[in-house]
């Protein structure tokens, strides 16, 4: 299995720094206190407990890993318990976070870290599956996923636009090449962006104002249930803008994409997040190419004028080829 990570054709942001990336896995099959240890075990880290539903582990150099359950009722919960009885454990709450896990799953939140050391988090992922930790094939009932931050090299129109037009013109060659499991597909959490949204983006150009390109978003997708999830990075770029129509505590201001499609498959021996980031960078590489994404942005208008199309998007085989790539750099 491929183990090195893609460089993405833009390697620093617009302050000439190298650019991060952070990623959240979905598991299950470990309490909180079992994820911590093996999360501080790999990245020689230490383990601070804020509640009985979440703590983090403080990396030297990278700063502080998350790890929750992923259920925000649960941590208000366990927020609001510490405040009325301090540090004390709670039976009760106890009980209700043992049942929580096994259907929803718990989380790992890292830290931004340079797109240029994303290795470091193979040994934090070899010591959760050591411990036990389970993905989304595991069970019927699991549906977790990775999902990556991506900083952007720079929040201009210029840069958003190529970016957004790679995704919609390759999300669902994404959705195969990840094997994106079937339960996971039939929740919303990972949506298509509309068809009526995607002939809009198709036409943008450098020059479109970010007032429309984030007005349409909103328009189309006032949601954080999309494959890739813009979201944070509007609110980012005009938070006023989107909390007039999105007023999701669960939405947070940052200057990334919020991709969500791919599975976590942390139960199988030998996996990483490279699979996962190196098909991401397919949209890296292709929002860095003006010549080839102009030529499959057209494609896909020729395409979607047809009443039916029984024959697969022509330029897949495109998509799949600069992967190829990819991986053989």
């Amino acid at each position: 299995m491929q183990h090195n990570y893609a460089k993405p054709a833009w390697m620093k942001n617009v302050k000439r720094e190298v650019r991060c990336a952070g990623f959240e896995l979905e598991f299950a099959g470990l309490d909180l206190q079992s994820a911590a240890a093996a999360v501080a075990k790999a990245l020689q880290g230490e383990v601070i407990r804020d509640t009985q539903a979440e703590c983090k582990v403080k990396h030297p150099e990278f700063g502080h890993f998350k790890i929750e359950l992923d259920w925000s009722f649960a941590k208000n919960m366990a927020r609001k318990r510490l405040e009325e009885q301090g540090a004390n454990e709670d039976a009760v709450l106890a009980l209700m976070t043992d049942l929580a896990r096994q259907i929803v799953p718990l989380e790992v939140v890292c830290p931004p870290i340079p797109v240029n050391r994303l290795s470091v988090l193979n040994d934090m992922v070899t010591s959760l599956q050591g411990a036990g930790a389970l993905g989304t094939s595991d069970s019927l009932i699991y549906a977790f996923g990775v999902h990556i931050n991506a900083e952007l090299p720079d929040l201009n129109s210029q840069t958003i636009v190529p970016y957004l037009q790679a995704y919609c013109v390759s999300q669902h060659w994404l959705m195969k090449a990840h094997r994106i499991d079937t339960l996971r597909r039939l929740t919303p959490y990972i949506d298509m962006y509309p068809k009526r949204y995607v002939e809009l983006v198709m036409a943008y150009t450098a020059d479109t104002p970010l007032s429309q390109i984030i007005d349409d978003y909103l328009k189309f997708n006032p949601t954080r249930n999309r494959g890739m999830d813009l979201l944070p990075l509007f609110k980012q770029i005009d938070e006023t803008r989107v909390l007039a129509v999105v007023s999701d505590e669960r939405v947070h201001a940052r200057p990334t994409f919020h991709y969500r499609l791919p599975n976590c498959e942390i139960e199988k021996p030998g996996w990483t997040l490279t699979d996962s980031w190196n098909i991401w960078c397919v949209v890296e590489h292709l929002a860095a190419d003006p010549v080839t994404l102009r030529s499959m942005c057209e494609q896909w208008i020729e395409y979607n004028q047809n009443l039916i199309n029984l024959k697969e998007e022509p330029w897949h085989q495109e998509l799949a080829h600069i992967h190829e790539n990819l991986l053989s750099v």
